[in-house]
């Protein structure tokens, strides 16, 4: 049987119907296309997860100074002399006096951006994508991961001291135990516990009971530990839990900290664990962060088919104004 096709050919009934279906058939790309239509995408995403930035959860942000100083200085007096027996026609008393010293801390501009170009704006508005508020947040974390850094580690290029390389705090090593080395991992709850005990009262006695430590920060495994490990077979009192009850300064749970950022940061990349007193019996902060103008973001500048936001903060990273107040004990 024949078949006359609308280009005018004339052919046979199976032809006629194999050429109908290649005309019809879907392609690879057609088959995505519809694959896509039934595919259900969440309106919930699932973003990656980064550990808490823990810089401004352990010390004070001062923002004294503003966005043009330079240089962030503050003073410290002392004073000297003291009366002594003298004989009642004496004429050269014994004098008091004052002496000052100045503190200086340089103040670096610290730079951050996010843009946009007129494509992803049109795509993010018709995929109902906040595209601009997922950039700025990535910006700020930029910023706050510097500033989380030079904090603790400083950073040689802008000058910044980080509370690890401060000259002036207290570095000590916890005694051997029994095993003869310094590890927790070596050492009974009685000697950890010990450790612990030693170094809050150490504080305390070594500055003449001006400085009482306030709180305890640890690594996060060896946190995790001395909760959970009780103080010895016979008990159901874990070691921190004794010491939280047994030491003068620190009580409360609250005050001591896991913290990520002090991980092998002990002599020769040990564990340590830190003491501080983060206050001095007068209220002044004895350690801060020194940011005198918080990150601003400027307006948004156009360049050829890019739309830039700027952002700008200025800061001096730690400032340490009573070292004794700190204490790093390694070998933990």
């Amino acid at each position: 049987m024949k078949v006359k096709m609308k280009d005018g050919t004339v052919v046979t009934l199976i032809d006629a119907v194999a050429r109908l279906v290649d005309e019809n058939k879907m392609t690879d790309n057609d088959g995505a296309f519809f694959q896509r239509q039934l595919e259900a995408i969440e309106t919930q995403t699932y973003d990656v997860l980064y550990p808490d930035l823990e810089a401004r959860e352990c010390f004070a942000t001062n923002t004294f100074g503003g966005a043009g100083a330079q240089t962030l200085t503050y003073r410290s007096y002392d004073r000297v002399g003291k009366a002594q027996v003298i004989n009642a026609r004496a004429i050269d008393l014994p004098k008091s006096d004052i002496m000052g010293k100045e503190f200086s801390l340089s103040v670096k501009s610290v730079g951050v951006a996010y843009d946009f170009d007129v494509d992803e704006i049109a795509a993010a508005n018709m995929a109902g994508l906040p595209l601009e508020a997922r950039r700025a947040m990535a910006s700020r974390r930029g910023y706050e991961e510097f500033m989380n850094d030079a904090v603790w580690y400083g950073n040689a290029e802008a000058g910044f001291t980080g509370f690890f390389e401060q000259p002036s705090t207290t570095k000590a090593t916890v005694a051997v135990g029994t095993s003869t080395n310094t590890e927790w991992s070596t050492k009974t709850p009685e000697e950890i516990i010990g450790d612990l005990v030693n170094a809050v009262g150490a504080m305390f006695s070594s500055t003449k009971k001006i400085h009482r430590p306030e709180e305890l920060w640890l690594p996060v495994a060896l946190w995790n530990y001395i909760r959970s490990t009780p103080r010895s077979i016979n008990s159901d009192t874990t070691i921190l839990a004794y010491f939280l009850q047994n030491n003068e300064f620190i009580t409360d749970s609250s005050k001591v900290k896991a913290l990520n950022a002090i991980e092998g940061q002990g002599n020769g990349g040990s564990e340590c664990f830190v003491v501080i007193a983060k206050t001095t019996p007068e209220g002044t902060e004895t350690v801060r962060i020194r940011e005198p103008l918080p990150l601003q973001y400027f307006p948004v500048q156009q360049h050829g088919l890019v739309y830039e936001v700027p952002g700008r903060g200025r800061m001096g990273a730690l400032e340490v104004t009573y070292p004794a107040a700190i204490a790093v004990w390694s070998g933990i």
